[in-house]
């Protein structure tokens, strides 16, 4: 409406051009007398205010009858209660301010006129009579609001934005409107030029970064031809007596070729492929005493948290924080798995083999609650935590085999709420369904949930794949690998929703990667192998049986005692030999975040591990090996972890090439 005043002039400046000077004086005329005032709010106001301050109750009405019919009438009924309102306050105003001038003719000249009208309203039972036999109506607690300032301004504002909003949304004639959109037009080609600009500045920061990409594969480059930058010397805290007797340094490491080096960027051998990442570093981390059982990225990407074969969990930043390695023991079980929880790096939940899953609060350093399982199912294998609520689902197993052939129920799935601290579902595997190979179903071995938190899909040993309802968990759907598989064992050790949430990746443990359709069960959109997974299991002089023992706890003769590239005090790792044999290979498989790419131990004996592109199971870039086998890895935003026998973890970060 602020062209109102514009079109006016110009349709004057159109009347004087055709010589229609009668048009024009009566158009003029009409413009001085504009009840519309232009449809300026403030305008409108200052007229309506005009008829208080000179006491002319009968033109305030006349005017504000003028308005009700020209715009009030023709809104929704839904607002007839607002205007009724800025009626009675512009009434009472005109009290008010009748009042502050000491006009008592004028107020008994309003009440006797229109008293009939108003009596028994019950907006006005208060202000007949008192106002106007009323000492001082200013402090009266019936009428002290209405002489504030605070008050006029308040109504002033509110009617002026209503009458705004009218205006606003009133139907234009095409001559308003064609202003409009010039004025729309000329808004527009100030956008598109502003967004030109940010375009141009765009493609230089783009040209820079690609300048930057260049420059450190340049840098790689160099380091492969050159040869690999050593750490700083911690040679000072290896005392005399351990170099006497044949014990190595990190240094001497680098320089034994049998021996993969400890350094600040282990850069990986692409085989002459193209590699989808490039890794700008990999740095290895002594932090445990003896062989990775499990090991997680936190979700936020800033800590790490591994379990050894001692039971013992610690939990380290590896991006140069300050903060020091928390160390939780875990004497009394066995520790077979970890998670964080999704949307912090707040908790760390880990489960045993001995019913209980306990919750690590890192900011208070403690244990803050204990979930007890069933006595039947003693054994969490798996946690995973819900994406977008406080909510976990676990499953549970027997102590071993021959207990399970002897219950009517096999495993459970069970889903706890950490707000709460309470279980919420639970669901039962039945030990008389039967699996293709006419055995018991086995336990739940992986549980992945979908990206909003409302469905997980579970994978077992009898290859079975459930997806279930999170708000009841039932299964929704459900079917059977081996009846599809071509070479694959049925035995599955990961399963996982695809990016766009149509398919299931499912990995087993003969290395099948097969995509599963989650529209329709059972139907198989596409099978392949993964070349070099599994690696063969390693076999130690030290321990032939895979079997964890109630307290792990390596001999001396297979430690040696090596510096932490954390921490000032040396710590003992194993070097040489382990009495850990990896009895699952669940831990050794992990998916990116768009699923279109897995990291498995793989190649060079297990000892390195491998990036597989979904879409075909191929190798598509390897990444430094360690000295002995894997047993964990995981993937989280642009890093990845491998885990190992002797207790080291690499943490490999990359970006996309």
């Amino acid at each position: 409406m602020n062209s109102v005043t514009q079109v006016d002039e110009l349709v004057k400046e159109y009347l004087l051009f055709r010589g229609f000077s009668n048009t024009f004086r009566v158009f003029e005329q009409e413009c001085r007398n504009d009840k519309d005032k232009g449809f300026q709010a403030d305008k409108i106001i200052e007229e309506l205010f005009s008829y208080i301050t000179s006491s002319d109750i009968d033109g305030l009405l006349d005017y504000w009858k003028y308005l009700d019919l020209r715009y009030f009438s023709r809104l929704d009924a839904r607002f007839f209660e607002s205007v009724k309102k800025f009626e009675i306050c512009l009434i009472r105003y005109y009290l008010v301010y009748a009042t502050q001038q000491k006009r008592k003719d004028k107020i008994l000249e309003f009440f006797e006129t229109f008293g009939a009208e108003l009596n028994g309203n019950p907006e006005w039972l208060k202000w007949f009579g008192s106002l106007t036999f009323s000492k001082n109506p200013a402090s009266d607690p019936n009428f002290e609001t209405f002489f504030t300032r605070q008050w006029l301004e308040t109504f002033t504002i509110s009617l002026h934005n209503f009458l705004n909003t009218i205006f606003q949304n009133m139907s234009l004639p095409s001559l308003l409107c064609f202003n409009l959109d010039r004025l729309h037009r000329k808004t527009l080609r100030s956008e598109i030029e502003s967004l030109r600009i940010e375009i141009e500045n765009l493609k230089k920061e783009k040209a820079n970064g690609d300048t930057e990409i260049t420059s450190l594969k340049q840098k790689v480059a160099q380091h492969e031809m050159t040869g690999y930058p050593r750490r700083r010397s911690t040679a000072s805290s290896i005392n005399k007596h351990e170099i006497d007797n044949g014990i190595k340094s990190p240094e001497m490491f680098a320089d034994d070729q049998s021996m993969t080096p400890i350094s600040e960027y282990d850069i990986d051998d692409s085989h002459g492929h193209i590699n989808p990442f490039t890794v700008t570093s990999q740095e290895m981390f002594l932090e445990n005493t003896s062989g990775i059982t499990v090991a997680k990225i936190s979700h936020q990407g800033n800590l790490i948290a591994s379990s050894d074969v001692d039971n013992i969990i610690r939990i380290w930043s590896y991006a140069g924080s300050s903060s020091p390695t928390v160390k939780l023991s875990n004497s009394n079980s066995n520790i077979l798995s970890l998670e964080w929880e999704a949307r912090s790096d707040k908790l760390l939940l880990y489960g045993t083999d001995e019913q209980l899953i306990k919750v690590y609060n890192k900011e208070s350093r403690s244990i803050i609650h204990e979930f007890k399982m069933d006595e039947q199912f003693p054994k969490v294998n798996q946690i995973s935590c819900s994406p977008v609520e406080s909510l976990f689902a676990c499953s549970g197993s027997p102590k071993s085999i021959d207990d399970m052939c002897n219950r009517s129920e096999t495993g459970s799935l069970i889903t706890l709420n950490l707000k709460t601290m309470t279980i919420q579902d639970t669901f039962m595997l039945k030990a008389s369904s039967k699996s293709p190979s006419s055995l018991p179903l086995m336990p739940i071995e992986t549980i992945k949930f979908n990206h909003n938190g409302q469905m997980l899909v579970t994978g077992d040993k009898s290859g079975y794949i459930r997806i279930f309802d999170i708000r009841t968990l039932t299964p929704i759907m459900e079917w059977n690998i081996s009846n599809s598989s071509k070479i694959g064992s049925g035995v599955i050790c990961s399963s996982q929703f695809s990016f766009d949430e149509n398919s299931i990746y499912v990995v087993d443990e003969s290395g099948e990667l097969s995509q599963w359709s989650s529209r329709k069960p059972g139907s198989v959109m596409s099978q392949s192998q993964l070349q070099g997974f599994p690696p063969a299991m390693p076999i130690t002089s030290t321990n032939l049986t895979p079997k964890l023992s109630r307290k792990r706890t390596p001999s001396m003769s297979s430690i040696r005692s090596i510096k932490s590239t954390r921490s000032t005090s040396s710590i003992p790792a194993i070097i040489e030999s382990t009495p850990y044999v990896p009895t699952s290979r669940v831990p050794m498989i992990a998916f990116n975040d768009d699923t279109e790419y897995l990291v498995c131990v793989g190649d060079n004996g297990g000892t390195q591990g491998v990036i597989y592109q979904t879409s075909n199971g191929e190798q598509v870039q390897t990444l430094k090996s360690h000295r002995q086998y894997l047993t964990a890895v995981d993937w989280s935003e642009n890093t990845i972890i491998t885990a190992a026998m002797d207790g080291t973890v690499r943490v490999s970060r990359m970006v996309n090439s």
